[in-house]
């Protein structure tokens, strides 16, 4: 069983993931480590605007998800699906030769890993997203949170409808869950889209 769980930033899927693991008795997959450095200086340098780092920043993030979900068998549930990856590239890859080459990339590394039985995407509202953000305490998303509103509310807008586009393109299985329930509502929900794939 590979279930991917997905959303936008701050839905609630890294939580969601690691319950699930723990819920199911099966291994589950990070997407970067807290104190991944590569990770957090590209984040940061993206959210601060500095020229140049979305190319470097969407292919960190598609090699590393690669590479990763590569070291699992066939039962795991995984945080984030490669699609988001390139759904991240869409919007912060403005240039349209390198937004293709980044396209070739990402064909290359999508047809290269495992599919999966189930993707979760969590849907969130601008209220709840705003909320969990600011919650979880990710200092560069927080210090730049203001200039970054319009890029944040441009990628809530159109993230499930595209991802929805992107499943059906790949033949990937999907559900979407409405994330801004209570915690245990959508541990609820995921369990029973889960255990469904088995009967």
């Amino acid at each position: 069983m590979r279930v991917a769980i997905g959303g936008m930033i701050a839905s609630g899927k890294s939580t969601l993931v690691r319950k699930l693991g723990a819920a199911l008795d099966v291994p589950f997959m990070d997407e970067f480590a807290k104190e991944d450095p590569v990770f957090n200086t590209l984040l940061k340098w993206l959210y601060e605007g500095m020229d140049d780092v979305e190319m470097l920043l969407q292919i960190y993030f598609l090699h590393k998800h690669w590479k990763t979900q590569k070291t699992y068998d066939d039962n795991v549930i995984i945080d984030r699906h490669m699609i988001e990856h390139w759904l991240f590239a869409q919007k912060n890859i403005q240039d349209k030769t390198i937004k293709n080459f980044y396209n070739g990339v990402f064909s290359a590394y999508m047809n290269d890993v495992k599919a999966i039985d189930l993707y979760i995407i969590l849907d969130v509202s601008w209220d709840t997203f705003e909320d969990r953000l600011k919650k979880r305490g990710r200092q560069q998303e927080i210090d730049n949170f203001d200039a970054n509103i319009p890029y944040f509310k441009t990628l809530l807008k159109d993230y499930v409808k595209l991802l929805e586009a992107q499943c059906l393109i790949h033949d990937v299985p999907y559900v979407i869950v409405d994330a801004n329930q209570d915690d245990k509502t959508v541990m609820d929900v995921a369990l029973s889209h889960i255990k469904a794939l088995n009967k």
